[in-house]
């Protein structure tokens, strides 16, 4: 859904006069302009163009926006409002209608009487309300609201407090609940020095809640075409160029995007994409899927991924290969019908590697360590599991759970001695030992919530490590995992969510 705010200015408007020529309300004579005005009085209201006065004061100002709108307002209400030509917006109407614009604000200049003829008699609100007839009459689907505010048109702080207690919170009450889509439209051609300044500073503070774009109508050139020798016409916008805010931010925000992605912070990440999502779209919904792995939701992150694949914006992004590869991953560990077999278990114990490595990464090493122990046992259980150790008298249940079957939930403990078991290590072998320090690491993390740094990771369970990096305890780690695999799998090569990881990061580098 968009909603769009128009400032209302004095060339905004044309109408169609009898002899079926377009004039403009806006034209009065200038240097470059015809004396529009003068013809509209004239030959449209039948009436000598008059002069406004202010009191106490014998200078005249010639009628102008303010009168000739007001009095062109009352004749459409008695006849229609059919005469009216929106010279700029319409283009921008045509464009937007069909992409689900359902709302027109309408922003006319009204200012109080303190201020001289000389400047009010430019005034826009009746102009607003032609406006607003107009689209009313054309029965667009279009909810349309005029603002009026009694401000004067140099009053910045004035006008910014009618622009943020009137008009923007209507402007947002358009939004329909949930609608992530929603765009705020905003035309400010016609607007004073002080509305486009507080228009600018509001719309770059909403850039973080929705989609903000200026919308500017190119007027046509000629202006003012020549229809005989002695009359000219007032031509039609065709063109209008539109510009996402939010364009103006990436280049600052992109170092800030980066940043949290590469620790592994993709909830700050998709915040910070949010606003472009226009342009980034597959990069923002992949900061869910992989916040969400974050969280252990990783049956519904592959899903979710598994369709993102395939996206449109994805295709533009990436090569036929690469995302055959990530499909293939993907499908591997997501069969089709949704049952996890015993190789879809084991490929996403192993994406747990990219949880590990996050860790690491932000140099949270208790959280890593503890990750490292979950898929240490998560491996084993799958042995356990799939090679029924229970059958083989690797595990033994106690005899008030032994009917449980492979439905028995073997500890760590259980696990650690059936695979030492398994394969002859006695209790003076370093694995066996290395397996007991683990074990005994993970619950005085757990019971007694005992931090670790990488210096206690060394003393009590890689005391043969030199150095003590992100790399060297992260290969560590691996090589520990791959000592419980069963000869016949290996561990995958690939990573996918390590694969996307590493993609989004691209992506967001300069």
């Amino acid at each position: 859904m968009k909603t769009l705010i128009i400032t209302v200015g004095t060339r905004q408007l044309g109408w169609r006069c009898n002899d079926g020529i377009v004039r403009s309300l806006g034209a009065d004579g200038g240097k470059f302009d015809p004396a529009h005005i003068d013809e509209l009085y004239r030959d449209e209201l039948g009436l000598e163009r008059g002069q406004h006065y202010d009191e106490g004061s014998d200078r005249p100002y010639p009628w102008s926006m303010w009168d000739l709108g007001q009095r062109l307002y009352q004749h459409c209400q008695q006849t229609k409002f059919n005469s009216v030509e929106l010279l700029l917006d319409q283009v921008i109407i045509d464009r937007y209608l069909p992409q689900g614009l359902s709302h027109v604000i309408l922003w006319g200049t009204q200012q109080p009487e303190s201020v001289s003829w000389n400047y009010r008699r430019m005034d826009t609100a009746w102009l607003a309300e032609l406006m607003a007839g107009k689209l009313q009459e054309l029965n667009l689907g279009l909810t349309v609201k005029v603002f009026r505010p009694t401000v004067g048109a140099v009053d910045a702080d004035a006008t910014r407090d009618v622009l943020e207690g009137e008009i923007l919170p209507v402007a947002m009450g358009t939004r329909q609940p949930k609608d992530d889509d929603f765009t705020l439209l905003i035309e400010n051609k016609g607007a004073t020095p002080a509305m486009s300044e507080g228009l600018s500073i509001c719309a770059a503070a909403l850039v973080r809640d929705c989609q903000v774009v200026t919308v500017s109508p190119i007027e046509a050139r000629p202006l003012y075409p020549h229809v005989s020798d002695t009359v000219q016409a007032v031509a039609t916008a065709q063109e209008c160029r539109s510009v996402n805010l939010s364009s103006y931010f990436w280049p600052l925000e992109r170092s800030r995007i980066l940043s949290a992605w590469q620790r592994g912070d993709f909830r700050e990440a998709q915040v910070w994409l949010y606003a472009h999502r226009p342009r980034h779209k597959p990069l923002y919904d992949l900061a869910e899927y992989l916040a969400l792995t974050t969280n252990w939701q990783m049956d519904e992150a592959l899903k979710a991924i598994k369709n993102w694949v395939g996206a449109k914006g994805v295709k533009t992004r990436t090569l036929a290969e690469q995302r055959d590869t990530w499909q293939t991953l993907v499908t591997n560990m997501c069969p089709a019908g949704g049952r996890q077999t015993p190789d879809s278990k084991y490929l996403k114990i192993w994406e747990t590697r990219f949880l590990i490595d996050l860790e690491l990464r932000r140099e949270n090493y208790t959280a890593a360590f503890v990750q490292f122990a979950q898929t240490l046992e998560r491996l084993l259980f799958w042995r356990y599991e799939t090679e029924d150790w229970i059958q083989q008298g690797l595990v033994t249940p106690p005899p008030d759970k032994q009917a449980y079957g492979l439905k028995y939930k073997a500890s760590l403990a259980d696990l650690k001695k059936g695979w030492l078991q398994q394969n002859e290590i006695t209790p003076d072998h370093p694995t066996w030992i290395q397996l007991d320090a683990i074990n005994e690491l993970r619950n005085s993390v757990i019971h007694r919530s005992t931090a670790l740094t990488p210096s206690e990771l060394r003393r009590q369970i890689w005391p043969e490590l030199t150095t003590l990096t992100h790399d060297t305890l992260y290969a560590a780690m691996l090589e520990i995992l791959q000592k419980l695999l069963p000869p016949h799998r290996p561990m995958p090569d690939r990573s996918l969510l390590q694969d996307l990881y590493h993609w989004g990061i691209e992506q967001l580098q300069p």
